[in-house]
Order: C-alpha cells, then sequence, then structure tokens
C-alpha cells in the first residue's frame, strides 16, 4: 500500500505491505458548513469573555498604537487570511495602518526575515503596516510581575504600551504546553530568555506537562497566568485540519485556547490499538519540519506508540538544519542523557532540552531519520539512523523486526496525538 506522507512543501510516501500494516492514525474528517471567511467573520462577531474588539478599541481613551502579535515563520497559522477581517474591525473602528504595530512572537528563535514576513501577513500588509520580531536576548522588555510558581515575567515593552493588545495565533497540539495557542503568544512568543528558561525550569520535567493536556498541566498553568500579567484585550485563534481552517474562536485568550482544543481533540486524537514494532511518522510537512528542533515534536509523540527497541522512521526535511544552536553543541558535549539532566538541573538550557529527549529516544528506540541533513551529522551528531527514503529506512527496520513486524503509520505526526485502546 503506497501512503502518501507530508514532507517540506512537495510531500513524499511509503509502501508498506498490506499485511504488516497495523493501522494509519490520521486526523478525524471535521466537515464544516461555513467558508474559512464565514467562520473568522462569524467568531469576530461573537467573542467569548470580552466585548467585540470595535468595541474594545472604542472604549479605549487612547488609541495611538494597537498592537497585533502574530505567529513567527516556525508556525502553520494562516495569519495572512486571518488578518485582512480582523483589521476590518480595526478600521471600523476608526483605527488607521500607522496606529498599527504586528509583533512576531518568535519566542527564543531567531527574527522572522522580510522575505518571511512577506508571506506571513501577505505582502500587501507587510508592506503598509510596521511589523517587529521578539528578540529573547535584546533589553527591551519590561517587568510586568511574578508569576505564583516564581517566574518573573519581562514583557516586549513595545506590546506594554500599546493601548489595545490583540493576539493571533491557531490551536494545535503541542508536546509538553498541551496545546499552542492563547497565552502562548505571550510566554514564550514576546517575552525575554530569562522568562522563558525559567518558566522551562519550573515546568518541563512536570509528569503533567504532556501532549494535550491542560488542566493540571503546570506548563500551561504558568503560561496562562504570565499572560494575565499581560493585560491581553483579545485574541482571535483558529484550528486547522489538512483542508484548512476549520474552527475560529475570538474572545478571552484563555476561553478561545480552550474552545479550540476541544475541537483539536475531536480531530487529532487516535486510538493505535497495541504498540507496533515500527512507527512511520512525518514531522507534518513544512513549516513543522523547517529544522529538527520543530521536527522532534513528531518523534515525542510517536514514542507512545511504538514497542522499547522498537524503530521510528522521521520523515522531516530540515532545511535550516537543527534550528537551534543550543540544541547542537549539546549534542557535541555530552555524551549521555544522565550528564544532560545533571545540566539541565543546575541551569536549564532552551536547546539543552531538545538534546536530553533526543539522546531519550535513541535509547529507547532505532530511530530513522528521513531528511535533507548529511548522513555524517545525523549518524554521528545526532545519533540516528540515516535513509534516503522512507522505503530504504523501512526495509533496515524489517531486517531487525523480521518480515512480521507491524507497522503503524501516523502522516500529521506533529499534531496527532496516539493513544492505545
Amino acid at each position: 500500500m503506497k501512503i502518501d506522507l507530508p514532507y517540506g512543501t512537495n510531500g513524499s510516501s511509503v509502501e508498506v505491505p498490506e499485511r504488516n500494516l497495523a493501522g494509519i492514525l490520521r486526523p478525524a474528517e471535521y466537515n464544516v458548513k461555513e467558508t474559512p471567511e464565514q467562520l473568522i467573520r462569524n467568531a469576530l462577531q461573537n467573542p467569548d469573555g470580552t466585548k467585540k474588539l470595535s468595541d474594545i478599541v472604542k472604549a479605549k481613551k487612547k488609541k495611538d498604537v494597537v498592537a497585533v502579535v502574530v505567529d513567527d515563520h516556525t508556525r502553520p497559522c494562516p495569519t495572512d487570511k486571518m488578518l485582512p477581517f480582523l483589521l476590518e474591525e480595526l478600521y471600523s473602528a476608526g483605527v488607521r495602518d500607522e496606529n498599527i504595530l504586528i509583533i512576531f512572537a518568535t519566542g527564543s528563535h531567531r527574527t522572522t526575515t522580510k522575505e518571511e514576513a512577506g508571506k506571513l501577513l501577505g505582502k500587501d500588509i507587510a508592506s503598509r503596516i510596521r511589523y517587529i520580531s521578539n528578540d529573547s536576548l535584546g533589553n527591551d522588555f519590561v517587568d510586568i510581575g511574578t508569576t505564583k510558581r516564581g517566574t518573573k515575567v519581562m514583557l516586549k515593552k513595545a506590546f506594554y504600551d500599546a493601548d489595545v493588545k490583540i493576539l493571533t495565533g491557531d490551536v494545535e497540539i503541542h508536546y509538553f504546553a498541551g496545546y499552542g495557542g492563547g497565552r502562548k503568544s505571550i510566554l514564550p512568543g514576546i517575552v525575554n530568555y530569562a522568562t522563558i528558561q525559567d518558566n522551562y525550569k519550573r515546568n518541563f520535567f512536570s509528569p503533567d506537562a504532556r501532549p494535550a493536556k491542560l488542566d493540571g498541566n503546570p506548563m500551561y498553568e504558568n503560561m496562562t497566568e504570565a499572560a494575565r500579567l499581560a493585560k491581553v484585550d483579545y485574541t482571535i485563534n483558529v484550528v486547522q485540519d489538512e483542508k484548512g481552517i476549520v474552527g475560529a474562536y475570538s474572545g478571552d485568550f484563555d476561553l478561545v485556547l480552550k474552545k479550540g482544543a476541544s475541537l483539536v481533540e475531536k480531530i487529532y486524537m487516535a486510538k493505535a490499538g497495541e504498540k507496533a514494532d515500527i512507527v512511520i511518522t512525518s514531522a507534518s510537512g513544512s513549516p513543522h519540519d523547517i529544522d529538527l528542533y520543530q521536527a522532534y515534536k513528531a518523534l515525542h509523540l510517536a514514542l507512545a506508540v511504538v514497542k522499547d527497541r522498537g524503530s521510528i522512521i522521521l520523515l522531516a526535511e530540515c532545511p535550516e538544519g537543527p534550528g537551534n544552536r543550543n540544541y547542537e553543541s549539546w549534542m557535541k558535549k555530552y555524551k549521555t542523557k544522565e550528564e544532560m539532566r545533571s545540566e539541565l538541573d543546575r541551569e536549564f538550557n532552551i536547546g539543552g532540552h531538545k538534546a536530553y529527549y533526543n539522546l531519550l529516544a535513541v535509547e529507547k528506540a532505532d530511530i530513522y531519520l528521513v531528511s535533507a541533513m548529511s548522513k555524517d551529522v545525523v549518524e554521528n551528531l545526532y545519533r540516528f539512523k540515516y535513509a534516503k527514503t522512507a522505503d530504504e529506512a523501512l526495509q533496515q527496520a524489517f531486517k531487525k523486526h523480521g518480515k512480521d513486524a507491524k507497522v503503524l503509520v501516523i502522516p500529521e505526526g506533529t499534531n496527532t496525538v496516539s493513544s492505545l485502546r
């Protein structure tokens, strides 16, 4: 059976003998009657927990600056489809282009390039509305308070100074924050590195910091408290499946997140049955597989449904290589996960945590990576097995597990949470 898989922008495929195929975990079909335009317009007209955006703006004594936070190049959010309708609402309340500031929520990622901004915002909007990126290592941050867990929140000054504060984004599975979306635009989106680092240090190793979990997840709770300190006025988030936007919600950032998470759960929670000898997973294509730092998320989710010492075949183009200097340097510096854990306990390192997870993964399973990265880097630095194609990797895995090995395929590996019966 030939199975198509996302890979970069062009896609790929794998052929699995039907007798070996244990299943294909796909997102559930979710049909909506409304077009994406109708969903977004309806969300803007029916906010939950806040007034309509136009009414919020009109009620403000000042509206010299309206800050709109948007996702960066590592996220699949259809910002260019959302912004025109959001801007309509602002224009209807008397806001002009010169009063609007767009902020890319890059977190600890690199800043957004001019070319990327044109793609993310749409060339017309990017050419006439001012935009900046968060630079977590910069010095333009304001102390807005400390969470109950002790995280000092240093917020981007441009957002802090704005008269109207708006978040945009999409809700999807996140492998330790539960779900992306909502409060994530603040922390880690537009805070400094020390704030991001402290949030990780305090919450990352909790067993409750896991995918598709909000209640009781300390990472989610700490991020939510930080976002409350930021005094966000309004949020709009969307949910997407393979075909595009299937849901849109606006209003209070946490209510928006929870509504979106409920829909994501309906679409992306899949029952795998038993664990498989071999799991073939894709990092969901571009931009999820822009680099190994992002693509790892699909590998992390696949670990839940592969047998101990089984094999995982990960398709991730990674045109930007590792994507994080700390991830790369830690893989060079440390030989064991125990060394990494000891260092993380001493001083949490963003990127170092990914290296630690990397070694946990290769300890549990043989990892075959199909990517644009070189064989030397894949095998000697990241300690995966190199394969040019998924078919080649599958044949190597069959040699280890035998001709009767069971194979599970997860095409949308970054977004699909797989559980056993």
